[in-house]
């Protein structure tokens, strides 16, 4: 007897979303997208590492707070929104984004005792730094 067993996730990973997306990088919303992604990635991390290693939870944290003002600051430029309209929208967005992180994050760590490995969470942790990275250059 075969038992065939599938785990549903919340979000496709960045990754593929990157490339599903490819030819619209370039867009704003869809950048936006990316970036409120990252964000909320990090404000899990940030949040479940919190008690294991204050310190990588701190960076973590840190990487949140960045990207959620430069996200909010780029739709204020590009989209002409006003800071209000720009910083409910992304913590809107963020919210959501974090709730999957959370249902997704417990889910995995039922299954394998582990909160970001072997899932599309840790996918976009690492798709994430290289966008930072990129950033910072």
């Amino acid at each position: 007897m075969f038992c065939n067993v599938s785990y549903s996730q919340s979000m496709m990973s960045l990754k593929n979303y990157i490339e599903d997306n490819k030819g619209y990088l370039g867009d704003p919303i869809t950048y936006a997208y990316i970036l409120k992604r990252c964000a909320s990635v990090y404000l899990y991390a940030g949040a479940i590492t919190k008690d294991a290693n204050k310190q990588t939870s701190d960076e973590f944290l840190n990487l949140y707070r960045n990207i959620s003002f430069s996200v909010t600051k780029m739709l204020t430029e590009q989209m002409n929104w006003t800071a209000e309209v720009a910083g409910k929208n992304v913590l809107t967005d963020m919210e959501n984004m974090g709730k999957y992180y959370e249902i997704d994050g417990n889910d995995s760590f039922a299954r394998t005792g582990k909160y970001m490995e072997n899932n599309y969470i840790g996918e976009d942790l690492r798709v994430c730094k290289a966008i930072v990275e990129g950033l910072n250059k």
